[in-house]
């Protein structure tokens, strides 16, 4: 484990990262920097390895659910750039670290805790309280070089602490307005996605004109070279993992996601970024059942990690995640089930007497393959060397130019 925290790695907020995803789409080759959620050591591991193999710079990003899971985002913080460290990679890849989907009060936390970039989730609101919440955030932000991304029009589907809600389609009309009042760089749009692994009803309500028509509107402004658009309840929920999933004991039903030719086609009609979480979720939940099929009575050697993991799994602990108790059979939240063991274990690389070396392994490369695949699709493979790496510092003078 690590016994102090590393030196700290140069986060970059968003702004480097989408401005090389935009020229690039500029020059006819419509690119997304993929965003990947984290909530803990070896699922940052994954996500590295994954954007290493491929040099492509990465938005790692937890949520608020993420945050208070490991105890804070200065733990978040500690555990991304411990991962870093550990793979080498500290002048090889630009790496955000965001905040995903969070209110004033945590986004302010985690200014202040080292975060590069944040996003304030005010779609709550009524347009011009979206406005007035989202500028509060920038203003505090920016002084310290820090990133804002918004959200304007609502998402279906339930993630963190978000009630289910009805889709609500963002105006073109109105997305130029929403940058330049609130001074935000990054707006995620509805278009029709939706948050979960069960998106099939809601895909006929995908509209990608949507995304054109928005896009029309930045570029006619002049904005898209310092606002962007993005895309949520972006998994594509692959099948075979859903399969194997329920294979080892898992009752996943209607599980669908939004086909990649959707989300290749929001590329190239203006998306810069694209969330990813659901699929990681469900990859690590279909590795843990296998590694406990593959590995009967594994468990009975190490009570207190893998032993409690898989009584979770079996209904003899109760697994908690976004403060409701999992259904055994249906979760794929690995808070819920990893959440039963010591969370020092999970911010840190597994130490060989937790019996967690293998497991995490596993996990850590099956994270990696699909990241890796992912990036190539959004076409921001080989683009690391595209990105021009600015200090907080630097990006606070540039704000205030």
């Amino acid at each position: 484990m690590f016994d102090k925290m590393p030196e700290t790695y140069q986060f970059q907020s968003l702004v480097p990262l989408l401005y090389a995803a935009e020229q690039k789409s500029l020059d006819g080759r419509p690119t997304a920097i993929g965003a990947f959620n984290v909530n803990f050591y070896s699922q940052a591991i994954g996500i590295l390895k994954g954007l290493k193999k491929e040099n492509a710079p990465g938005i790692v990003q937890a949520s608020k659910g993420a945050n208070q899971f490991q105890g804070g985002p200065d733990k978040i913080a500690y555990m991304v750039e411990g991962a870093i460290k550990e793979l080498g990679i500290e002048d090889e890849l630009p790496i955000c670290l965001h905040l995903d989907h969070g209110n004033a009060e945590v986004a302010k936390l985690c200014i202040d805790k080292g975060y590069s970039s944040v996003m304030i989730d005010a779609s709550k609101f009524d347009f011009p309280n979206n406005i007035a919440q989202t500028k509060k955030i920038v203003d505090y932000a920016h002084p310290k070089g820090v990133s804002v991304e918004g959200e304007y029009g609502k998402l279906e589907g339930v993630e963190e602490d978000i009630v289910a809600q009805k889709t609500v389609y963002a105006n073109p009309e109105r997305v130029p307005e929403f940058f330049k009042k609130t001074g935000c760089d990054a707006l995620a749009i509805a278009y029709g996605t939706s948050h979960g692994p069960n998106k099939g009803a809601n895909i006929n309500k995908v509209k990608t004109t949507i995304i054109l028509d928005c896009y029309k509107k930045v570029i006619k402004e002049g904005l898209n070279l310092k606002n962007w658009l993005v895309g949520h309840g972006s998994s594509t929920v692959p099948k075979e993992l859903v399969k194997e999933i329920n294979l080892y004991g898992g009752d996943i039903r209607d599980a669908q996601g939004v086909p990649m030719y959707i989300l290749k086609k929001g590329i190239a009609l203006g998306l810069r970024k694209i969330n990813i979480d659901t699929d990681l979720r469900l990859g690590i939940t279909a590795t843990v059942r296998k590694y406990f099929h593959d590995n009967p009575r594994i468990e009975s050697r190490y009570p207190k990690t893998l032993g409690r993991i898989k009584k979770a799994f079996d209904g003899e602990i109760q697994m908690v995640a976004k403060g409701k108790v999992q259904d055994p059979k249906t979760v794929i939240d690995p808070r819920g089930y990893l959440g039963v063991i010591d969370i020092k274990l999970l911010r840190n690389p597994p130490p060989e007497k937790s019996g967690l070396v293998e497991l995490m392994g596993l996990i850590e490369n099956r994270i990696a393959d699909h990241v890796a695949m992912l990036v190539r699709e959004f076409s921001s493979a080989d683009l690391a060397h595209k990105v021009e790496w600015i200090s907080l510092e630097e990006m606070a003078q540039k704000y205030r130019i």
